[in-house]
């Protein structure tokens, strides 16, 4: 059996970047989940952050690392309730889903692919 990779996404609105609260796993995490059968990671990543959060991503980069594909974007329209608690953070929270260390870096490489496909002279804003 294949495995298929799990997918999650940074989703800006400005500067500040959106979590969810898991209750499962006590904590806050970025959108996310497995694929499901025959799904690609872009459609994936859209359809998990649609169900966790309620909002549409516009997907702007990509990069797998290892089993994982990291998606960076920016907030679409919100289109239903979430599953989940979502909040807009400056910065990270106390209480995470998983280790600090697994989000510092992705959260800085999310902003500046973001900023990066915006052009180099605008904010986020």
């Amino acid at each position: 059996m294949i495995k298929l990779p799990n997918v999650y996404a940074i989703g800006f609105q400005g500067d500040r970047f959106l979590m969810v609260y898991n209750p499962k796993r006590g904590g806050w995490e970025m959108p996310g989940g497995k694929l499901e059968e025959f799904e690609t990671p872009l459609d994936g990543i859209k359809r998990e952050y649609r169900e966790e959060c309620g909002f549409e991503l516009e997907v702007l980069d990509c990069r797998p690392m290892g089993p994982v594909v990291v998606f960076a974007g920016v907030l679409g329209r919100e289109v239903e309730e979430g599953e989940m608690g979502w909040e807009l953070m400056n910065e990270l929270p106390q209480n995470l889903a998983f280790p600090e260390c697994e989000y510092r870096e992705q959260i800085a490489w999310a902003r500046e692919a973001v900023r990066n496909k915006l052009g180099k002279g605008l904010t986020l804003k």
